[in-house]
């Protein structure tokens, strides 16, 4: 019996390992949570188990809301804006094929509760259906349809793009970045922010940053005015492509000073919001 029950796991391993990835935002989270379930999945009576796929689900999405519900009370004495942790790890999905979460969209479903994060993910990302979440969820279908609703309206709100393919403005938006900064020019960027632009920084109490995101363009640009001249930006920037999306990498004597995302408004003719990551423990998976 074991056999056939580690048979079913493995047919269903990297779409459990997928939930759990994009919903931990770790990798090595994911493959714990995934080690747990296969140990549990063992030891259950198979004989009552009527669709493995959902049982198999729901043991993930249990493990892994208890993995972010922990995190986040990790993150109460956060020094400063808290970004994700940026890892190339995070590269083409085999269930997805073409990623479909940008790093933008990761900050976003930061602003989801758990139950909310996780209909957002099943059902728009692994196109899970409404009664397939409410069972794994344990929720009636109507209320998995509020969550979906709920959580669509939040992310429509930070005014963000997540559309996950790459166009020709996010390519020139980030080129526009460096462009600003290699000519000691930063009006060229300011002047294509959104007035109610945001600028969130990580630098986790290592590196200088703001203790909290700045709001509006005016106070972006002082600020980016001000660090301008202490060598903020490092002495070489590099175009990556991570989460399927252009970012800039700051360098500083070969090593990585920062990362740098852009979230463009949703009809992607502005900027809404800038995402620099320099805590160095944050930095460690783009080596």
């Amino acid at each position: 019996m074991n056999d056939e029950m580690s048979h079913i796991f493995s047919e269903y391993q990297l779409l459990l390992f997928s939930i759990a990835y994009r919903i931990c935002h770790s990798k090595e989270e994911a493959e714990d949570i995934l080690q747990e379930v296969h140990l549990q999945w063992l030891k259950e009576d198979f004989q009552q188990i009527e669709n493995p796929k959902a049982f198999l689900s729901k043991l993930v999405v249990n493990r892994s809301i208890n993995y972010v519900k922990s995190a986040r009370k990790q993150r109460v004495d956060y020094y400063g804006p808290w970004l994700p942790e940026p890892s190339k790890d995070y590269e083409e999905d085999p269930i997805l094929g073409k990623e479909k979460i940008t790093y933008a969209l990761l900050v976003v479903l930061e602003l989801l509760s758990p139950q909310e994060r996780i209909v957002f993910l099943l059902k728009e990302i692994f196109g899970y259906s409404h009664k397939e979440i409410a069972e794994i969820l344990e929720i009636e279908i109507p209320n998995s349809r509020k969550l979906l609703s709920r959580s669509k309206k939040k992310i429509k709100e930070t005014n963000i793009t997540t559309d996950y393919l790459v166009s020709e403005k996010q390519k020139y938006f980030i080129n526009l970045f460096k462009e600003s900064i290699e000519k000691g020019n930063l009006t060229l960027l300011i002047d294509h922010l959104t007035k109610e632009a945001k600028m969130s920084i990580d630098g986790g109490q290592k590196r200088r940053a703001p203790l909290r995101t700045l709001v509006k363009s005016t106070r972006i640009y002082a600020f980016l005015k001000g660090v301008y001249v202490h060598d903020f930006f490092g002495d070489e920037r590099e175009f990556i492509s991570l989460y399927n999306q252009p970012c800039l990498l700051i360098k500083e004597k070969n090593k990585i000073k920062s990362i740098i995302f852009l979230g463009l408004t949703e009809d992607q003719q502005q900027i809404q919001q800038i995402f620099i990551i320099n805590n160095p423990s944050k930095l460690k998976k783009l080596l």
